[in-house]
């Protein structure tokens, strides 16, 4: 039986942590029922604007606890105090083992760089600005449009980039001077003295933008066709995407990590007997389920086991402020980490011989191999679109794919359209295999 209360839980697990070296953030921990964690989840933070995404995540998440698939037992939210939502119908123990849990992202939260840079002051009262934001401007305009703008936001949430910077725009030479009026925004970067725009023939309105940038995003909310209030609400939602981009990118160390802690901080906890631990071990044998090797989980956790045995755990303080999940696998996964993984049978020892061909049975999987292919898994497959020049006169904005790897072609151009939709004019995307031509018209067709 687990004695005291989730206070007296928390106050014992907080004094844990700080014996071992941690520094969590200050958390509050919330109690909640079944729909509130899924509301939760599909939302990914407290009061956030409402979208038909955020509905789809939800009924899945429902339909998964209610089938056995999997259920949500807690969610952290990165804030200044941390926020936990715990599921009330936890077994006591579970939730014992979920406190530590919480407290190891605390901790991720508080020392990764990356994370701490986006970190805001209690982020609910942030969001709801937000979305009291986008539910003025579903009264003002049609829900439709609103919902369409959202949905073309959304299509472009890997094409941000936090290290933007506005760009450089010079003028490219032209063989005629082009005589017809350029848009407001060229007025404002190029308005004399007296106010009126110059009358130098070396003027064209069509730019280079320099550095090329692939914060597609920015660009439109700069310098795109919208209305001020599409053009706030862009900005909005790009600062939405950039908060939560680096969860993206450190969620195996990050998941990892809470899990290297919980399993130490419950080893101590006092206010149950050997019955509660057994059952906490239990759930976290079901969450760090190895049939899938790269759960993020039993990855995590593993990797973080071996490196600590290899290195100290002074050295995993210092790769958890600097480094990004990428970073980590690359730099930390050598060949004498990998051989300690085999010996103690964490990692893989065997491989099919053919994989189409179960029955062939298994072979050896040798260091080196398994070493490349693991590295593999966390090769980015997000290419990098660049913006390479806007006319100012057609309202074209031109973009260049430079990669070896072909990019999918029905899934770009469905891409390249939700750019020219909020562009508000035509689009080109230029790659050594193919060429793209975005039109407005072809996304508000859109059913």
């Amino acid at each position: 039986m687990v004695h005291g209360t989730l206070d007296s839980w928390v106050r014992e697990m907080v004094d844990l942590a700080h014996d071992n070296a941690l520094e969590p953030l200050a958390t509050e921990f919330h109690l909640v029922p079944d729909e509130e964690i899924y509301t939760l989840s599909s939302y990914f933070a407290p009061g956030r604007y409402r979208h038909w995404t955020h509905g789809e995540r939800y009924w899945m998440a429902k339909q998964r606890d209610e089938q056995g698939m999997g259920r949500i037992y807690e969610l952290v939210v990165n804030s200044d105090p941390a926020l936990a939502y715990l599921l009330i119908k936890n077994a006591d123990a579970y939730n014992v083992l979920v406190v530590a849990h919480v407290l190891g992202h605390a901790d991720f939260f508080a020392r990764n760089h990356f994370l701490s840079a986006v970190r805001r002051p209690h982020i609910g009262l942030w969001f709801g600005e937000h979305a009291a934001w986008l539910e003025d401007l579903h009264r003002q305009q049609s829900f439709s449009r609103v919902e369409k703008l959202i949905d073309a936001a959304h299509t472009l949430h890997q094409l941000v980039d936090p290290y933007y910077r506005a760009p450089q725009l010079r003028t490219r030479p032209e063989t005629t001077v082009r005589s017809a009026r350029s848009f407001d925004w060229v007025k404002e970067l190029y308005r004399g003295d007296d106010g009126e725009l110059k009358e130098d023939i070396s003027y064209t309105p069509n730019y280079r933008v320099w550095p090329n940038t692939h914060d597609i995003l920015a660009i439109i909310a700069d310098y795109g066709h919208l209305a001020d209030e599409e053009r706030t609400a862009l900005r909005m939602i790009r600062d939405e995407m950039l908060y939560f981009r680096p969860q993206a990118e450190t969620k195996y160390m990050n998941e990892g990590w809470a899990t290297f802690w919980h399993v130490r901080l419950t080893r101590a906890f006092t206010q149950w007997d050997e019955q509660d631990h057994i059952e906490a071990m239990r759930m976290h044998a079901m969450v760090t389920q190895h049939q899938h090797f790269f759960n993020p989980y039993y990855f995590g956790w593993t990797m973080w086991e071996l490196i600590s045995e290899l290195h100290g755990l002074e050295t995993c303080f210092e790769i958890v402020a600097d480094q990004t999940d990428r970073q980590w696998v690359n730099q930390w996964i050598t060949p004498e980490l990998v051989k300690l993984a085999q010996n103690k049978l964490v990692w893989p020892v065997d491989r099919p011989v053919d994989v189409q061909d179960p029955t062939r049975g298994t072979e050896y999987y040798p260091i080196d191999d398994l070493l490349h292919d693991v590295q593999k898994v966390f090769v980015p497959d997000m290419p990098e679109i660049f913006v390479t020049a806007m006319d100012a006169l057609s309202h074209s904005l031109d973009l260049a794919y430079n990669g070896s790897k072909p990019l999918r072609s029905d899934y770009t151009q469905d891409v390249v359209n939700a750019i020219a939709y909020l562009w508000g004019g035509d689009v080109t995307l230029v790659s050594p295999h193919h060429t793209w031509y975005g039109h407005e018209a072809d996304w508000r067709r859109r059913s």
